[in-house]
């Protein structure tokens, strides 16, 4: 109940009752639902929304629960946000406890931020999962590992899949996120098979003077706006990015 004032602002949450535990514990189902359909994971979603009408308690949460549920679009409802600002690449929050809930899991190699262009490149290209106890093959070494629920976005990676730990959001997405989120380490899941600049929408992670501090470092930046700086090829194109559980989100 303590984090639903501080949600203030969030798609849906007016219809909600932040004085009663039910429709609290049922807004936090609500928002994972609409993380999962971010995550093009609609399975997730069902199952998130189904659970938030569950312990809904006022009658107003469970009419917007059930538009998600019936297959109502929120399109064109974005809350004053500028076309620019739309994020077009799937961003979720990982729950506590969901990847050991999850029926299917991916492995990836990790590198740091700070490691540059130098690790994203070195990152085993192939691993997966095999044997009878499910154990991480890959065709070589490497120290850190990280594993995610099998959402969509990542599920389909086959080859040159990596995860790329950032310590804040800040000055690394090109879009603006609550300052809150801005402070948070993420993980920038990449397909480095996909390295061209085609798409305007796309996204995709490229060795950038940002952060205001005139240092290179890794960045993720649109298409559109690499295509207009000349920029044909890129690290890898951004598939997911991930966000931290946060302990509060099951008090």
């Amino acid at each position: 109940m303590k984090d639903f004032p501080r949600r203030y602002g969030e798609r849906g949450w007016e219809n909600f009752d932040g004085n009663l535990p039910g429709d609290c514990l049922a807004f936090m189902y609500f928002r994972q639902g609409h993380e999962h359909k971010s995550a093009s994971s609609p399975e997730l979603s069902m199952a998130a929304w189904e659970r938030a009408l569950e312990m809904a308690e006022t009658e107003k949460a469970k009419r917007i629960i059930l538009e998600d549920l019936e297959g109502k679009d929120w399109e064109g409802d974005e809350g004053g946000i500028g076309t620019d600002d739309l994020v077009r690449v799937p961003v979720v929050r990982m729950a506590i406890g969901e990847v050991a809930e999850s029926s299917v899991v991916v492995v990836l190699p990790v590198c740091r931020a700070e490691e540059r262009e130098i690790a994203v490149e070195e990152a085993p290209w192939e691993s997966g999962m095999g044997g009878e106890f499910g154990m991480v093959q890959a065709e070589k070494p490497w120290s850190r590992w990280v594993v995610l629920p099998g959402w969509a976005p990542v599920a389909v990676l086959k080859r040159g899949g990596v995860a790329v730990a950032f310590p804040k959001a800040r000055g690394v997405l090109p879009w603006r996120s609550r300052r809150r989120d801005a402070d948070e380490e993420i993980l920038v899941v990449v397909d480095r098979e996909e390295k061209e600049v085609a798409a305007d929408e796309g996204f995709h992670l490229v060795v950038s003077g940002g952060n205001g501090s005139g240092e290179e470092g890794l960045k993720v930046e649109r298409g559109a706006k690499l295509k207009e700086i000349g920029v044909e090829k890129s690290l890898g194109t951004v598939v997911l990015v991930v966000r931290p559980p946060r302990e509060e989100e099951i008090n």
